[in-house]
């Protein structure tokens, strides 16, 4: 029984595993097929999707099947959603990249109700939160000192500067965000970036009503609509 309870035991990990890595792939090849729907193949969105492809050992040959897709569908454009919930008196934001808003809405506002949640109106609880902008940057990418860099990023409105032996990670209220991204694209300094939000004042609940929200977000993650979910939860 050891034996087949510890197989059991590999297989389930393998089993979450290929599924992380799968919905990576899905995840970045849909950015990478918005991308070149929104602004064709010679922006800094692309190539940062093309690079984070790269990143995951994405194969070449599903790359380009990607693009090419995305250069005849003009159609049925992927949109950013964002949802608003609550379960448990825990507040929730959810990111979601969907061709169908009407299917991502009912599918997530049935997942909150049978759960014992309820689906937000839209702006009920964006105030609970704080959106950031994060940018990865190799330091190999930077044609600046150090300093002079830092300093350049202080006037695009960083408010951390963050270096550890390889990278350089920038943080900025989102309201700087695009005057970040822009002024490095202008420096042609490639980089990665990320909006985030984190909440300002997080919450604590018994440890029944915890599981079962982390449970739930667990399960909320499968759908592919899904792109980013936040919470308050301690």
């Amino acid at each position: 029984m050891s034996g087949h309870s510890k197989w059991s035991n590999i297989q389930h990990r393998k089993s979450n595993q290929d599924f992380i890595k799968s919905r990576k792939f899905s995840k970045i090849i849909k950015e990478i097929t918005i991308s070149v729907k929104e602004s064709g193949l010679n922006n800094f969105r692309f190539k940062n999707a093309v690079m984070n492809a790269k990143s995951i050992n994405i194969p070449k040959n599903t790359i380009e099947k990607a693009i090419k897709k995305a250069l005849q569908i003009k159609t049925n454009d992927y949109k950013n959603l964002n949802l608003e919930g609550k379960l448990h008196g825990i507040s929730m934001i959810i990111e979601c990249m969907t061709n169908n808003s009407t299917r991502t809405i009912s599918n997530i506002r049935t997942f909150f109700n049978k759960n014992g949640g309820r689906l937000c109106h839209n702006g009920e609880l964006t105030h609970l939160f704080h959106r950031i902008g994060i940018f990865y940057i190799k330091k190999k990418d930077i044609h600046y000192s150090m300093d002079d860099f830092e300093l350049m990023t202080i006037d695009f409105g960083s408010k951390d500067f963050v270096k550890d032996h390889n990278m350089v990670y920038v943080y900025t209220d989102f309201k700087y965000f695009g005057y970040m991204k822009n002024n490095l694209e202008k420096l042609e300094i490639l980089h990665e970036y990320k909006v985030k939000r984190t909440p300002k004042q997080m919450k604590n609940i018994l440890e029944e009503k915890k599981k079962k929200v982390l449970n739930f977000i667990e399960n909320i993650e499968k759908n592919e609509d899904i792109e980013n979910i936040y919470s308050n939860l301690v």
